[in-house]
């Protein structure tokens, strides 16, 4: 009976170790004697691809006699990084490789074991998506430049390429990672000139993500120059658009401002009807008498209208009223 609980317990002991652990598998160990006895692990900024000269050491660990190996997922980001496995030649020899390599994506949410193999570091299985989509994509660039360099595609044929990346890739970083690999070839700013808009658009979502500025710097960098025309294209839009409202807000205000003036100074509801006509035979240059003698009036009676059509009117004399209506 204590040896069942000690078993189960020994059990769920070795299933929590595994829990905790990101990275495990194997390395081939044939040649032992040549290569070191520690596995290290690093993070790699996206700007050194292809050949990590910034890669920043975050751990190592033993490798055991059978080859096992493994990393604890504290070691790692909450989000998805581009990390290196390696493990150092003992001694370096003449053309020979200082280091056995394997770069993936992953994340302390994810997992990734290496399976027994032939080679150094053999297939690996992982639980991040976003490394299963760069394996395509690994896939497909490497038909794809193999046709190049056979001239089976021209050089300017990028559209497989671009459309690969545009069309068939969801995650940000893998996307940027295909971008990449384009500049790496020189080929990117052939496809930038010709897909501008697509390029601008990247950016801008690239902009909006959690992924760091750092990462897509060079892309930034190159449409630096598209950008800015943008910019000045929407200014110089925006200018002859709000040139054209004013021109328009001037000539609705004179064509409904203007005429509404002139008739509230020329039929003022304000005046009777005979402060009117007074008002008309002062326009026209009648003196008092002569309007008292055309309207049958007396000149007491001019003048009191003429002092209630300067009130209405907000005017002092005859001569402010000719002004106003010449004005």
């Amino acid at each position: 009976m204590i040896r069942k609980v000690f078993l189960v317990a020994l059990f769920f002991n070795c299933l929590g170790l595994w829990a905790q652990q990101a990275i495990s598998g194997y390395v081939n160990r044939a040649d032992a004697s040549s290569w070191e006895t520690t596995i290290h692990l690093s993070k790699i900024s996206l700007n050194t691809l292809p050949n990590y000269e910034q890669s920043t050491l975050i751990a190592s660990s033993k490798i055991a006699a059978d080859g096992f190996f493994s990393f604890d997922k504290k070691v790692l980001s909450n989000t998805n990084q581009i990390y290196l496995l390696h493990v150092n030649r003992i001694q370096r020899l003449q053309k020979e490789r200082a280091q056995h390599k394997q770069l993936f994506i992953l994340s302390a949410k994810d997992t990734i074991h290496f399976k027994k193999g032939n080679s150094f570091f053999a297939k690996y299985e992982t639980t991040n998506i976003a490394d299963a989509e760069w394996q395509q994509l690994r896939n497909f660039e490497s038909k794809f430049y193999t046709q190049l360099q056979d001239n089976k595609v021209t050089r300017g044929t990028l559209n497989p390429m671009r459309s690969y990346t545009k069309d068939s890739l969801q995650i940000l970083l893998v996307k940027l990672l295909g971008i990449k690999q384009l500049e790496n070839k020189a080929l990117l700013d052939t496809d930038i000139d010709a897909n501008p808009s697509y390029y601008i658009a990247l950016l801008r979502e690239l902009k909006a993500s959690d992924l760091p500025a750092s990462e897509y710097q060079f892309l930034e960098r190159r449409l630096a120059f598209l950008t800015q025309d943008v910019v000045e294209e929407k200014y110089a839009l925006s200018r002859w658009i709000n040139l054209v409202l004013g021109i328009l807000l001037v000539g609705l205000l004179f064509v409904f401002m203007i005429p509404k003036r002139r008739k509230r100074l020329t039929n003022n509801p304000d005046l009777s009807k005979q402060e009117r006509a007074i008002q008309e035979l002062i326009l026209s240059g009648k003196t008092n008498k002569e309007i008292a003698a055309a309207l049958f009036i007396s000149v007491s009676t001019v003048k009191t209208h003429i002092t209630h059509i300067y009130t209405k009117l907000n005017v002092g004399n005859r001569q402010e009223l000719l002004r106003r209506f010449q004005n």
